[in-house]
């Protein structure tokens, strides 16, 4: 049960780093420029942000991603006109743009979903689930990261795609993108981008160590012939252990701002979701009291009936 903790906690800790120097921000700027197109081609621009959702989620909880990709998707869609029109023909242009809208914000939030179906660490039920495999099966292999991800992954794709295809039969048509091009194209996108300005030393660094903790994840079990580098702990190290140990990194790499900043400190890490932490480990400690429960009952019903045993035997030899 620490492991998994430890992973959550790990992870929380990276998405508010990732929040922190807006790299979720950038990486969606940027997709979305290659899929906007010129002119704007709604379901391209639709698959652009969708699918930046779902990439994130795969790496952090769903609930941290739809948090930080949802001012992203809105940040787009102040760029679309909210009133009413007064001719017939605004009244059509406006209703596909409200249209489409609706289609980035349920892409957003169901994109995140499916991502976190893909990875481990991607939702707080999958967390739930190998916390529960550990405690119900303690003899079986354990569930690891790319365990998981070679399940998840596979049926994560295809959904996806059916997300996508979806919301594009539901809300987007001939004439949405005719009604986007009025109001976002590709130099817009440009300029908010140049905003940002270039990539500044601690986004490189937390993008390292973020690249890092992927790879340790991926390559702590690799299969049966090809071992990974977990064997030389004896398996004894969990994914857990190595988020936080990356999480760790984060405290300790000066950030190149304001003399001994540092990328994170304890300060930043308030705004972390201690209701899931609390919420998680609550749940292990009364499932783990149940076991515990379950088997004093059951020893205690053993001992009855090894008590009769004796008894009857005992009886059995006097009647003798």
């Amino acid at each position: 049960m620490d492991d998994v903790i430890a992973l959550v906690l790990g992870s929380f800790i990276l998405a508010l780093a990732i929040e922190r120097y807006h790299i979720h921000r950038r990486l969606a700027l940027n997709i979305t420029l290659r899929f906007c197109g010129d002119p704007v081609r709604p379901s391209l621009l639709l698959l652009g942000i969708t699918g930046t959702t779902a990439f994130v989620s795969m790496w952090i909880h769903n609930t941290a991603c739809t948090v930080m990709m949802m001012p992203v998707a809105t940040g787009i869609l102040q760029r679309f006109p909210r009133g009413g029109g007064a001719g017939q023909g605004e009244g059509e242009e406006e209703q596909e743009v409200r249209r489409f809208s609706k289609a980035v914000v349920l892409g957003v939030v169901y994109a995140s979903a499916v991502g976190g179906m893909a990875t481990l660490t991607g939702s707080g039920v999958n967390i739930i689930l190998v916390g529960m495999w550990s405690a119900y099966f303690p003899e079986k292999e354990p569930i690891t990261f790319s365990s998981w991800m070679s399940f998840g992954l596979p049926m994560a794709l295809p959904m996806f795609l059916a997300l996508w295809v979806t919301l594009c039969f539901m809300y987007c048509s001939n004439n949405t993108g005719k009604a986007l091009s009025a109001y976002l194209d590709g130099t817009h996108l440009r300029r908010e981008l140049s905003l940002l300005g270039p990539m500044a030393f601690a986004e490189k660094m937390v993008l390292a160590v973020f690249g890092g903790l992927i790879v340790l994840w991926m390559t702590r079990n690799l299969t049966d012939d090809i071992p990974g580098w977990g064997v030389l702990f004896h398996d004894q190290v969990g994914d857990g252990t190595v988020t936080i140990m990356m999480a760790t990194l984060l405290f300790i790499i000066p950030s190149g701002k304001n003399g001994g900043e540092k990328l994170m400190d304890w300060n930043k890490c308030r705004k972390i979701q201690w209701n899931i932490v609390l919420l998680l480990g609550a749940g292990f400690a009364i499932a783990d009291a149940g076991d515990r429960a379950r088997g004093l009952r059951f020893q205690r019903g053993h001992h009855r009936v090894h008590v009769r045993r004796l008894d009857h035997h005992a009886g059995a030899a006097s009647v003798r």
